[in-house]
């Protein structure tokens, strides 16, 4: 019963071989992928060198079975007359490292079982074992991005032995690429075009390998900023648009309410001055900080009294700036908070003494878009608005709401 049994294994194992093995992957190997930019995939080749001499293994590699001793990989050749073997390899890994010349081949796997007989051989596979090329370089050009002025992301790069399928592509010490959106090979020159999102500052070697494994590299590219960092001075004129609500509370003593002193749609007196660094600096935009203030003058007359004051604001800001028409225009904008505060508020009546002043300060918030011309490279034209909305303190029903207002800007200013 024992023997039966063993026997009935031993051909179950037999006839399901050829079912595990009728699902193997074919390997098309090639010296060198036609685009091999990705790290993680299996490479079908490597290279021994010994010196100045190289070597290529070729990889033969298919889907390994159970219960197999080991497998007979036939290679052919493909010649004047057909295919005639040229090597035979016996292994028990289910790939097989050879050594082969240019030209066409195809092989099959003999599949031996644990009594060492065979239990299966896979069809043919072909590949084909194409010549490696050292490949030169010689010049590029330019030797630099600037990303704070340049709009067009292009090197030029002169060499010798490119072919079609030359992989081209930046690297830096740390071996960090960035691969081109497209390449133009024409002999041997080949032009490398980039999108600008994919730059970050540093110094890169070019570098270009053939099909093959055969590579060539020269440095330095750098990408930077010709200047590392901006400071921005502006001054300019910037009147108060109301929004809504009043521009500050009402009530002036206990019991007593008046009406609230600066409803008007418009009020003109009014300057505003802002400074503005910019540390970070991007293909896609630049980032910084903007410290902004704005004085202005209000006085109403209604009925028989006239009401006066000064609004003073200073806020601090995160700027986001992108430059446009080879840094000829940028569209800026801003999100912050400060303070706006009321000065020296007061009520003249045309009869009787004018009431005692009124300081208040309240916490406020403030965001803006904005547009510069630079009519040198320095000199520019800025004109844009902020919205300020200020948050006051209600104590009572007879305080006029939380006040918002515009404030249109255009002023002239100067880069360092």
């Amino acid at each position: 019963m024992g023997n039966k049994r063993f026997f009935l294994i031993i051909i179950f194992l037999m006839l399901c071989l050829p079912m595990v093995f009728s699902q193997a992957a074919s390997q098309y190997v090639v010296v060198a992928d036609e685009d091999d930019t990705d790290d993680t995939a299996e490479a079908n080749y490597y290279i021994e060198r010994s010196g100045r001499e190289l070597r290529f293994i070729q990889r033969l590699i298919w889907e390994a079975g159970n219960y197999v001793l080991r497998y007979e990989v036939i290679i052919e050749q493909l010649g004047r007359t057909g295919y005639a073997e040229v090597e035979r390899v016996s292994v028990n890994t289910n790939y097989a490292d050879v050594s082969l010349p240019v030209g066409r081949f195809r092989y099959k796997v003999e599949v031996y079982d644990l009594f060492d007989e065979l239990a299966f051989v896979t069809p043919y596979w072909e590949f084909e074992i194409i010549r490696a090329i050292q490949p030169g370089l010689s010049s590029f050009n330019p030797r630099a991005f600037y990303l704070d002025e340049d709009e067009v992301w292009e090197i030029q790069i002169r060499g010798s032995n490119f072919s079609p399928q030359s992989v081209f592509y930046l690297v830096n010490k740390d071996n960090r690429r960035i691969n081109p959106v497209s390449v133009e090979i024409d002999g041997n020159s080949a032009l490398l075009v980039f999108s600008g999102s994919s730059l970050a500052t540093g110094e890169y070697d070019v570098y270009v390998r053939n099909p093959g494994g055969l590579d060539a590299r020269d440095g330095t590219f750098t990408i930077t900023n010709k200047k590392l960092t901006d400071w921005n001075f502006y001054i300019g004129y910037a009147p108060i648009i109301p929004l809504y609500g009043y521009l500050f509370q009402d009530t002036l003593y206990h019991d007593e309410y008046l009406e609230a002193p600066f409803s008007g749609d418009f009020y003109p007196l009014s300057i505003a001055a802002k400074i503005n660094f910019i540390p970070i600096k991007r293909v896609w935009g630049n980032l910084g900080v903007e410290a902004s203030s704005s004085f202005a003058i209000f006085e109403q007359t209604r009925g028989d009294y006239i009401t006066s004051t000064y609004l003073l604001t200073v806020h601090a800001s995160l700027l986001y700036q992108r430059y446009f028409r080879k840094r000829t225009l940028s569209f800026n904008a801003g999100i912050g908070a400060g303070i706006t505060s009321l000065l020296d508020l007061k009520y003249e009546y045309q009869k009787g003494m004018p009431t005692e002043s009124i300081n208040a300060t309240y916490l406020s918030a403030t965001g803006g878009l904005s547009f510069t011309v630079f009519v040198t490279r320095q000199v520019f034209i800025n004109a844009g608005a902020d919205f300020i909305h200020v948050f006051t303190i209600l104590t009572s029903e007879k305080d006029s709401p939380m006040p918002g207002f515009i404030r249109p800007f255009i002023g002239a200013g100067y880069q360092y």
